[in-house]
């Protein structure tokens, strides 16, 4: 089943195109309870600065304040998370789960190359995790 890109205006949208994209099962069923009476299921007639404070509230009032290492004059936008976090949560997450070719249609990359950064970061980030120091004390015994 093909739903619609989510709807927003073309000047949020960074890829300045719309397409349709696949969704999982479970995305559906929780986008058929929501009522829209638009074209999209989230229509957004705002400036994108209102919809990043938006999503900068809601963290706030779930407690997320993240450390920001930049140096430089901080606001409050370093201490949460922006669209493109969620969009390389997802690369990372599931770079071991699909194909290159699936990974880069979900994307919506133009470019493989930009696709294959993420994969290539993936790999690099679980043989890192693998070779990290454990105290003895907190190694789990062999059964």
């Amino acid at each position: 089943m093909f739903f619609p890109c989510l709807a927003r205006p073309v000047h949020v949208d960074v890829t300045k195109r719309d397409e349709q994209v696949k969704l999982h099962p479970v995305i559906i069923e929780h986008l058929r309870k929501i009522a829209a009476f638009g074209q999209g299921v989230f229509e957004w007639n705002h400036n994108r600065r209102t919809l990043m404070s938006e999503f900068a509230k809601i963290q706030e009032a779930a407690g997320i304040k993240l450390a920001c290492p930049g140096n430089h004059k901080h606001t409050r936008f370093c201490h949460v998370y922006g669209f493109h976090d969620l969009r390389r949560a997802f690369a990372t997450m599931n770079a071991d789960r699909l194909t290159a070719d699936a990974l880069q249609s979900l994307m919506r990359h133009k470019s493989y190359q930009t696709t294959q950064r993420y994969i290539n970061v993936k790999r690099q980030l679980d043989e890192a995790v693998e070779s990290l120091h454990v105290p003895d004390v907190l190694a789990i015994p062999s059964a």
